[in-house]
């Protein structure tokens, strides 16, 4: 696979990706707590703090994205193995700990605010492990991209 190939797979994942998270944020987050404060009034009052909630904690995912846009670009351009790109992987391996951390903290002061039920906790935290996950992949990446930019930089040197 040549270096415009691969930067166009990783472009149409992230523009995909980026669709798909704001048709969730925009229409089926704002539509299943709509329908399910209008079937159950006594749990109304759930819906705009939830809502928030939400879409606080997709902020980091979106700026998650463009920063993947821009490793494509490095991709694009042959330039993979170097400080700038290992840097901007490391931004979105840290975001993605807070956000996780983020994610965490709102569902435990939801469901302590009882604005939650145990269930979307214990779902809650499964999602908090994928994330966990992809962070600490990220930061390895990050680490192996600063090492292999370092290496690279070495080999400049020499020739």
């Amino acid at each position: 696979m040549t270096s415009l190939s691969l930067c166009r797979i990783v472009r149409a994942a992230v523009v995909a990706v980026a669709i798909c998270g704001l048709v969730v944020c925009g229409y089926i987050l704002p539509r299943w707590g709509m329908e399910a404060a209008l079937r159950r009034t006594e749990d109304s009052s759930y819906y705009m703090p939830w809502l928030v909630f939400l879409w606080a904690a997709a902020v980091p995912c979106f700026i998650i994205v463009a920063l993947v846009w821009k490793v494509s670009t490095a991709i694009k351009n042959d330039r993979v193995f170097t400080f700038e790109t290992a840097r901007l992987v490391k931004t979105g391996s840290v975001l993605l700990f807070c956000d996780v951390g983020f994610f965490f903290v709102g569902n435990v002061v939801l469901f302590i605010l009882n604005l939650s039920h145990p269930g979307v906790l214990l779902a809650s935290l499964f999602i908090d492990v994928f994330g966990v996950s992809l962070a600490l992949l990220a930061a390895v990446l990050a680490r192996y991209l600063t090492k292999a930019a370092a290496l690279q930089e070495e080999a400049d040197g020499t020739i």
